[in-house]
């Protein structure tokens, strides 16, 4: 029988490269395992794992993909699913699914599960008094390989940032709000546009983390579309929000949202002249009192005003389903970056005017 191993890494920062040690030492790791002819047992739902199933399926190691599920239809819907987003190759792979309604407890069901079915365990980054190494030290000495063992980092959240009002460009005051803005982000994941594979193989060639806002703007110019997201939306149904705030108003609601690891939005968007995007079908959103969504209203032009916060300073518009940018004349439209340089790069590469947020 096929000896198993299982690489061991806890939670890492969301934003990793190739340079990343837990990056390294995961290739490292999984080329060891080749070479040693063992069968690797992976799963999902969480970047350290995903990044092994890709490695994995990059040397092609035989794997095991454990997958937390609901129930059995869940898991098998899942592996379809994962094969296509992995690119896998059905007879390098097999599937086993825990099941579990909890989703906090079936993640240390899933750990529990891979740590007893592999014959060894190789940790590379695990948090001190984590429950991977308390699982760990069940084992016995014997079965665990530390030669790819690094010291863990506690994990940092991504950069946020706040951009000085008083360095603002003046060019931004004399657009006011003849735009409809679509601002972006960098991407703690992959684009909706890609599959894992090639967001886990960009982390691995690239010198920084290559999902960037820049990057992620440049993406929607690529593709021509800016793709609909049902993230935080109405009843799931997917929209391409917009803002109609002139864009050095808007720069006060670029905040971190620690409940998510993420800014709000950054200084990177495109905008189209508002006239245009009304006619193409853009609307503006309806706010609305707690408990009182109008009923002769579309669900996903209305949003609640908020208990925290104030949403309707957003001055939100919304379009349904995929915005096609190549029914607008370029002359319609406009690109906002953070830096001057980012400006350029947009209009040299794509032929849309760009504008610096930051003066300078």
């Amino acid at each position: 029988m096929q000896q198993t191993a299982a690489i061991l890494i806890s939670r890492q920062g969301l934003q990793p490269c190739q340079s990343t040690p837990w990056v390294v030492q995961s290739q490292k790791a999984v080329q060891w395992i080749k070479n040693n002819a063992l069968h690797l047992i992976t799963s999902i739902g969480q970047q350290t794992w995903e990044m092994l199933v890709f490695l994995a399926q990059q040397q092609e190691v035989e794997q095991t993909i454990v997958i937390p599920s609901v129930d059995r239809k869940d898991f098998e819907n899942q592996q379809q699913i994962i094969i296509d987003q992995f690119c896998l190759k059905p007879d390098h792979i097999s599937f086993k699914g825990i099941f579990s309604k909890n989703t906090k407890q079936i993640l240390y069901q899933r750990d529990q599960t891979i740590i007893t079915d592999s014959h060894l365990l190789i940790p590379i980054s695990t948090r001190k008094k984590g429950h991977m190494e308390t699982l760990i030290a069940k084992k016995p000495t014997h079965c665990i390989i530390k030669d790819f063992q690094i010291d863990y980092t506690p994990r940092k959240t991504p950069i946020s940032y706040q951009i000085d009002t008083h360095q603002l460009s003046q060019k931004l005051s004399q657009l006011s709000s003849q735009y409809l803005i679509h601002w972006t982000r960098s991407h703690n994941r992959h684009w909706p546009t890609e599959k894992k594979f090639h967001y886990y193989q960009a982390i691995t060639q690239s010198t920084v983390y290559p999902r960037k806002a820049m990057a992620s703007l440049e993406n929607i110019l690529s593709l021509g579309q800016i793709k609909a997201s049902a993230r935080h939306m109405p009843l799931k149904i997917p929209t391409v929000s917009f803002s109609g705030l002139p864009p050095n108003k808007a720069v006060s609601l670029m905040q971190w949202r620690p409940r998510y690891c993420e800014m709000s939005f950054e200084p990177y968007g495109i905008g189209v002249e508002k006239n245009d995007g009304l006619s193409m079908g853009i609307q503006p959103v309806h706010y609305y009192s707690e408990n009182q969504r109008p009923a002769d209203i579309a669900p996903w032009l209305c949003q609640s005003m908020g208990k925290r916060a104030t949403w309707k300073k957003e001055n939100e518009y919304r379009f349904l389903g995929d915005f096609d940018l190549s029914h607008v004349p370029k002359s319609k439209l406009i690109c906002f970056c953070y830096a001057e340089k980012e400006a350029a790069v947009i209009e040299q590469k794509y032929g849309v005017k760009s504008v610096a947020m930051l003066q300078g």
